[in-house]
């Protein structure tokens, strides 16, 4: 089996999510994907010129989510240890 990655991400889509956006928390990933879906995919359709440069539907919100939840845990792990 091949593991396929972009840059450490899953995707080349996911990677230009987090890159671009630089989600801190979920609540950010939750409000970059509902503009996404708003702004470009359901008012200009599939045929624009962003769909030519990334697919929106290829984007993996949770391994985004799951990113957030891993660097929480280990803030608050290192927070722990200097407590």
């Amino acid at each position: 089996m091949i593991n396929i990655t972009y840059n450490g991400w899953r995707n080349r889509e996911t990677w230009l999510v987090n890159l671009w956006f630089n989600p801190e928390t979920i609540a950010d990933i939750e409000y970059i994907e509902e503009t996404l879906e708003s702004d470009f995919y359901e008012k200009m359709g599939d045929s624009n010129i962003y769909c030519d440069m990334i697919d929106f539907n290829a984007i993996e919100w949770e391994e985004l989510k799951d990113h957030i939840r891993a660097e929480e845990e280990l803030e608050a792990e290192y927070q722990k240890s200097k407590a």
